[in-house]
């Protein structure tokens, strides 16, 4: 496809100079922060290379074959994101209510040393041709694109995003179906504000933008504390005698766990009212 580049592409290449800068600084120092800075800028490559891939839809396989020599440092970066949710809110408990968890804390310093070091390595090893290769790549796949198809596969990507959770809406939300939710959410308001800074005009009125905001945060909150959850109940599993701060520490998490999931029914039942009745 020839022609002009896309006004779009302006904002892949935005994220793309953020992610290779701080690609490049982690593979001097591995902090945490840029990380999760690189894990963010990642996740916007992955959807503009999604976009891409439903307009080129001749082009068999071509998300997975320009996006997945980063699936390694992509998952590793996942993981450490993860981890770091898990120890601030361990932080925050000992801040806020004078409260340490040394056994735990020391296991979360443990876990989180030998995973910066895995994930390093594989910061280190990543060549530097795979960020050439995926913007000239892109590049090239820009080229052309009409305001059409840029509206036509925005709106497409949007509608399966929908459907989906449409089907996830009406059976039982469990845990899956939030993470999914959480996931998919985050795909839609980022095509939302490509459309809108491209000059597009976007799909959703200002009061679902609100609302998606809203969703968006509450489950931020409730994917936090599953992750806690889950990281701590797997510290727990082993151990004989528990101590009360520990049983009162998951008892709380899974009475919040149940608030949250009560916000979100309602949050996501009025979101769904407003953009799919």
């Amino acid at each position: 496809m020839q022609g002009k580049i896309s006004p779009v592409f302006g904002l892949f290449q935005q994220h793309f100079e953020e992610a290779k800068s701080a690609h490049a600084s982690l593979s001097k120092q591995f902090r945490g922060k840029k990380a999760i800075e690189l894990e963010s800028r990642l996740i916007f490559l992955e959807i503009y290379i999604d976009l891409l891939s439903h307009i080129h839809f001749d082009k068999e396989g071509l998300k997975f074959e320009l996006f997945a020599p980063f699936k390694s440092i992509f998952k590793g970066l996942k993981k450490t994101k993860h981890l770091k949710m898990v120890i601030n809110q361990v932080e925050a408990i000992k801040l806020n209510d004078s409260i340490e968890f040394k056994s735990y804390t020391k296991t979360l310093l443990s876990e989180k040393n030998k995973l910066y070091a895995e994930v390093y390595d594989h910061v280190l090893v990543a060549p530097l041709f795979i960020w050439e290769n995926l913007y000239e790549s892109a590049h090239k796949l820009s080229k052309g694109l009409k305001p059409l198809m840029i509206n036509t596969a925005t709106t497409q990507i949007i509608n399966e995003e929908l459907e989906y959770f449409n089907l996830d809406h009406k059976s039982r939300l469990d845990s899956k179906a939030l993470k999914d939710i959480y996931e998919g959410l985050r795909v839609i308001i980022a095509l939302e504000n490509l459309r809108i800074e491209s000059g597009f005009n976007p799909i959703f009125v200002d009061e679902v933008h609100d609302k998606m905001g809203l969703l968006q945060k509450s489950l931020l909150k409730w994917y936090e504390n599953q992750l806690f959850i889950q990281h701590l109940t797997g510290f727990l599993s082993d151990k004989q005698n528990i101590s009360k701060k520990y049983l009162d520490l998951l008892a709380n998490l899974q009475d919040n766990k149940r608030s949250f999931k009560s916000l979100l029914e309602k949050q996501i039942r009025e979101l769904f009212e407003k953009i799919l009745d």
